[in-house]
């Protein structure tokens, strides 16, 4: 119907040869994450002719401008990490596993059974003897929820028992399919667009860091030391935040880099460790992107200054809750009073006997903080904080226990805290995004950073989209939100939901997405906040229009008592 010359035109040939895939079924595209000026544009998974298009046009724009026009991170060679990229068997495996479920129904929560286990923290056995049920992220195992008492190993990828004997091309013995598997069973329980069967976990360890206090292992997190003459040139010119002289040392700037037209490329939090020593905490699924945006950057610039990665050699441990600093200052050697560490501020000390660096900061909404520990000694500190936390728990009444990052997605959407390409990329601004507050201070000042001109532009004309927060006007929908539905406002579709949560804390179903200003006219910021306060707010979802209201600040404790540690 579409072209119907196809239905007697024929067939004159056909061609029957080897096609390129890859490990997530998805292009490899874009600038080399080592070699700085090489890009790639290949491994197309016989989908080649149907992206040529559009893709050569993006990989133009990056070859000239230095960043595509629109969101092209799934393609992007960066969403992988080099480690596995070097591994034969990881590669190997997640290819076939990828391949295999070509036409499978794509669930939120899925998880691969392939090419586990690459990259580690230090507290992956210690938490797995604790049933935690992980998650692959950029080939490294994160804790995604908790089953106290589960076996939750993962077991050899046993090809879904394609294979008896040889693995056909792979020189290798088959294994026989697993009778058991725990693990598996765990994640079946979410192959759901309803509710998981494991959803109770997550509420609990939501629970955990509400009341009381929750740890988290967050050693995926990329973690970079910026240093040399220019470090502290290259990172205000990187950042929207201002890292000159008026930073003093030991304090934590929340920033984004942008790109020239204004797009954030990343944000992460930066620690000025020295005058000419800087350390980026980047997310981890983003940690190589951020990576090769730094070095590219610093080369192109010709800063004297060196990126160098500790991704590896360094845990950290998060506890968050009302009861982290009373936890934290029974086993710390330093004082963790506001006075001592402020908000957004680092200081060194001890726990256990092993040096490590303090971060006060939070992803969740809670006085809380960060523990940056040399892998090697990681266990003996959380064993540590689990000893006194469990204690004081125990004597003092309140909940204690390990959390995942299925409970950070909860707690951070009621927080309204964002996450690079759910919630924001290289194509949105931070006003855009409504984290306009990282450029604030310093678009005040004549400093020159990347990206300067562009944002000084949209502050004269206004924003022709902005980032919003909806929630369903039903508190426990039969069946969640997962992303991608369409927003109405007045009957009117004007955008998508780009991610989604449900709050446990607030009981309310949340969607963050881009609401374009009406006609397609700028609008500046308090124009538009008072446009989206006078619209009647729908999320489209499977055939219906449901509900949904509004919310011009954070669900969760707007005031930021909490994180202030106000808990009265």
């Amino acid at each position: 119907q579409r072209c119907p010359l196809i239905e007697t035109l024929g067939i004159k040939s056909t061609v029957c040869g080897p096609e390129s895939f890859t490990p997530d079924h998805k292009a490899l595209v874009g600038p080399d994450v080592d070699l700085n000026g090489f890009f790639h544009c290949c491994g197309f998974n016989s989908m080649g002719m149907m992206l040529g298009g559009g893709v050569g046009r993006e990989v133009a724009e990056w070859v000239v401008k230095g960043s595509p026009g629109v969101d092209m991170f799934n393609m992007d060679v960066a969403r992988f990490h080099p480690e596995p990229t070097r591994n034969s068997r990881w590669i190997e495996d997640r290819t076939h596993e990828s391949y295999a479920k070509t036409y499978a129904i794509v669930f939120p929560h899925d998880e691969p059974l392939s090419g586990r286990g690459v990259r580690k923290s230090g507290l992956h056995d210690v938490l797995l003897e604790q049933g935690c049920v992980y998650q692959a992220r950029q080939a490294f195992e994160r804790p995604g929820w908790f089953v106290p008492g589960a076996d939750t190993k993962i077991k050899e990828y046993d090809f879904y028992g394609a294979y008896e004997g040889e693995i056909s091309g792979l020189d290798r013995k088959a294994i026989p399919p697993h009778d058991e598997h725990v693990y598996n069973e765990l994640i079946e329980g979410e192959l759901t667009f309803g509710w998981g069967k494991n959803i109770e976990y997550v509420r609990n360890e939501c629970e955990y860091a509400r009341k009381g206090a929750a740890v988290f292992d967050q050693s995926y997190f990329g973690k970079f030391y910026l240093e040399g003459p220019d470090a502290a040139k290259a990172t205000d010119w990187l950042c929207t935040a201002r890292m000159d002289d008026s930073r003093e040392i030991g304090s934590t700037a929340y920033t984004a880099l942008c790109n020239v037209r204004g797009g954030v490329e990343a944000d992460l939090t930066i620690t000025k460790m020295a005058e000419d020593k800087f350390y980026f905490v980047t997310g981890g699924a983003t940690s190589t992107h951020n990576w090769r945006w730094i070095t590219q950057e610093i080369e192109k610039q010709g800063f004297k200054a060196t990126l160098r990665d500790e991704t590896e050699n360094y845990d950290l441990i998060s506890v968050q809750g009302p009861q982290s600093r009373a936890i934290l200052s029974t086993i710390a050697d330093v004082d963790m009073s506001d006075e001592s560490i402020p908000f957004s501020h680092c200081k060194a000390a001890k726990i256990a006997g092993h040096d490590l660096h303090i971060l006060r900061l939070t992803f969740v909404g809670e006085l809380g903080y960060e523990l940056h520990v040399p892998k090697n000694c990681s266990v003996e500190v959380y064993k540590a904080l689990m000893e006194a936390g469990r204690s004081m728990g125990s004597e003092k009444g309140f909940p204690f226990g390990n959390a995942g990052y299925r409970a950070i997605d909860s707690m951070s959407a009621e927080k309204g805290l964002r996450h690079w390409h759910a919630d924001l990329s290289n194509e949105e601004t931070p006003a855009e995004a409504s984290i306009g507050f990282v450029a604030t201070a310093k678009l005040k000042t004549d400093a020159p950073f990347l990206g300067r001109e562009a944002l000084e532009a949209q502050q004269k004309e206004g924003l022709k989209k902005r980032l919003v927060c909806l929630t369903l006007d039903d508190p426990i929908p039969e069946t969640p939100l997962h992303g991608l539905e369409t927003i109405w406002a007045n009957d009117v579709c004007v955008g998508f939901v780009r991610s989604t949560a449900y709050g446990f804390s607030t009981n309310q179903m949340i969607a963050y997405g881009y609401v374009d200003a009406p006609e397609g006219k700028a609008l500046k910021p308090k124009a538009f906040t008072d446009w989206l306060k006078s619209q009647k707010f729908q999320i489209g979802d499977k055939l219906e229009k449901r509900d949904a209201t509004f919310r011009q600040k954070c669900v969760f404790d707007p005031s930021n008592d909490r994180v202030k540690g106000n808990y009265s």
